[in-house]
């Protein structure tokens, strides 16, 4: 169980502590060589370490800055790539009563206009970097004119500018520990307030549910600037007194195995990612190469961040059997960015469950649907019709409504919204207090939560209901050269509702001379289980699918660009377009665009 050694001082937060520098303290007083942190270069070796007495160190001795410099309370703009740096900035934050604002860095040219953005939303004080990034002019070019000003504090270089932080200012469990920007528009980025308060109640809801203990091992390659690899992969082992191993994730994307070999040298019992993480793996690793691991120790894989899909969780543990996963570690769970992270899943050890829904007009042959295991213990979970507000009972979809102290303050700056979407009531329940409106769509079974798709993004044809989810898994199982990710989305032509289907070929299956029936095939397949066919389906090159930093496809950016022309009928004349030297048996093929990763690197040979 957790360290005897809590303290057992009153909180406002039913943990033991008010804010989390006290844990990263407490740690530091009570397990202080204990190695803290692991960040693997390239995604290999040993790596370089932190203990909790070196991260308290480094932490504290840039916090003295912040509070030299009145970051106390205001927003830190957080501008890195993976690695050591990000981490103690971010905990020289919370020492120092800062607001944290990760950012969502892969390349200057890539996230230059989504970092500048940010900054806008946030109107930071102060910018922390690195050396490297801190010269880069793609980056400082981006930012607009009112921020030309914006001091940038080079964190990468020793500095005699203040000491140690030696008392860390005193704040309430209310006060903002990091805006988390969730996935959007350049545009119009959403930055979720997460209170101490939020983050160590979910640390608790998390720690109960996955069972984690101060002997968990984590490995994740999850991007820091993401709530499940911020808040699951680096402060919930954090919180713990446990070992986080780290390693970029564009090192995972280029070699899946690196993940599998970390978690088999380090005996990691907890470790995840997205769907599309368990896919790359059943897709890209040889079955030889799996002689090599043991992954007996890993207790905990979960899933989340975008649609489990149960066919793609069986390939995986299928496939790594022979290196001694078991099965029943797989984990699907549900959480976002408005609710800090985690909002159900598990229990641990029950491995893969799903449901198949009864056949509707909507779906004559009925769905699969993977359970996203039970609600947190201490929060508020309800289905309710959105547009009566009224509760719904088990087995009937409605939104999925959550409520309880992990539930973000709001959003920066945008009180209209705040109160929209954090302060929902349900009707005739007015002691029920205030819930989170997610925009995503379930139904309960028994204490199980089911996520079915999202509100805003239903196709309705002819009067019928279609989750876009749904028709995206009929698409990518037509045809054997199609891959996994498809976007469905409505449109209006002619006066009737109708929809789209953009569907992205397998790699290496480019020049399968069966693709000339493959749209035929993907509407015989969604006529076959809802009853309705795409008025048009069209053949994608692999990677084009627009997708946020999460790696969930963006279908209304997909859907812009299908009406703007961008995207047009499908036309199999791909192999002109792509190197003739690539091949299923590369790694990564050079366009990969997944949203962790660089447009251009050299291939490795596949794992």
């Amino acid at each position: 169980m957790f360290a005897d050694n809590r303290p057992q001082s009153s909180s406002e937060t039913g943990t033991g502590w008010v804010n989390f520098s006290e844990v990263l303290r407490h740690h530091a007083s009570h397990l202080p060589d204990k190695i803290a942190l692991r960040f693997l270069e390239r995604g290999e070796g040993e790596g370089k370490c932190l203990t909790y007495a070196e991260l308290d160190q480094h932490a504290r001795t840039l916090a003295g800055q912040l509070v030299a410099k009145g970051a106390e309370g205001r927003p830190v703009l957080l501008v890195y790539p993976a690695g050591l740096s990000f981490i103690i900035s971010f905990c020289a934050c919370l020492y120092a009563g800062a607001i944290a604002v990760p950012t969502p860095f892969i390349t200057p040219s890539r996230s230059a206009a989504r970092i500048a953005a940010i900054a806008l939303d946030a109107s930071p004080c102060l910018v922390l970097t690195c050396t490297r990034l801190a010269t880069d002019k793609t980056l400082r070019g981006a930012f607009p004119a009112e921020l030309s000003g914006l001091p940038w504090i080079i964190t990468d270089e020793e500095s005699v500018e203040e000491g140690l932080l030696q008392t860390p200012p005193a704040f309430s469990s209310e006060a903002p520990a990091f805006l988390q920007y969730t996935s959007g528009s350049t545009a119009n980025p959403k930055g979720v307030i997460v209170t101490h308060g939020n983050l160590l109640a979910n640390m608790e809801m998390i720690r109960i549910a996955f069972g984690h203990d101060v002997k968990t091992r984590m490995v994740s390659w999850l991007p820091l600037f993401h709530d499940m690899g911020l808040v699951g992969g680096l402060l919930q082992p954090l919180y713990l007194g446990a070992l986080s191993v780290l390693m970029s994730p564009m090192d995972f994307i280029q070699r899946p195995l690196r993940w599998l070999q970390a978690i088999s040298h380090f005996r990691a019992t907890s470790s995840g990612g997205p769907n599309f993480a368990y896919s790359l793996c059943a897709d890209r690793i040889r079955p030889e190469r799996l002689r090599e691991l043991d992954l007996r120790s890993w207790r905990v894989a979960f899933c989340g961040a975008e649609p489990v899909r149960a066919d793609d969780l069986r390939r995986f543990a299928d496939g790594l059997t022979p290196a001694g996963f078991d099965p029943k570690a797989l984990f699907p769970c549900y959480g976002m960015a408005e609710t800090t992270l985690f909002v159900s899943g598990g229990p641990a050890g029950r491995g893969l469950s799903s449901i198949h829904t009864p056949a509707t007009p909507s779906q004559p042959a009925g769905m699969e649907r993977v359970i996203c295991g039970q609600g947190a213990i201490g929060q508020r979970l309800a289905i309710v019709d959105p547009e009566s507000r009224c509760r719904l009972p088990e087995g009937e979809v409605g939104e999925i409504w959550v409520g309880g102290p992990h539930v973000g303050a709001g959003y920066w700056q945008q009180e209209d919204m705040s109160e929209a979407t954090f302060r929902a009531k349900i009707s005739g329940e007015a002691d029920a207090g205030g819930f989170l409106r997610t925009g995503d769509l379930g139904l309960m079974q028994g204490q199980d939560l089911v996520v079915v798709g999202r509100l805003k993004e239903v196709i309705i044809v002819r009067g019928v209901k279609h989750h876009p989810e749904d028709i995206e898994i009929a698409a990518s199982r037509a045809h054997p050269a199609l891959g996994g990710a498809a976007a469905a989305f409505a449109i209006e032509r002619d006066g009737v509702d109708d929809f789209i289907v953009l569907q992205e070929v397998k790699r290496g299956h480019l020049n399968d001379p069966t693709l000339e029936s493959a749209p035929k095939a993907v509407s015989a397949a969604i006529c076959e289980t809802f009853g309705t066919t795409p008025s048009d389906v069209v053949l994608v090159k692999p990677g084009t699918l627009l997708r946020t930093t999460s790696n969930k496809i963006r279908r209304a950016a997909c859907r812009k660009a299908y009406l703007s022309g961008e995207l047009t009928p499908s036309r199999l004349d791909w192999p002109a377009l792509v190197p003739q030297d690539q091949s299923a048996e590369r790694d990564v093929p050079l366009d990969v665009s997944l949203p962790y990763e660089p447009k251009h690197f050299e291939a490795k040979q596949n794992d």
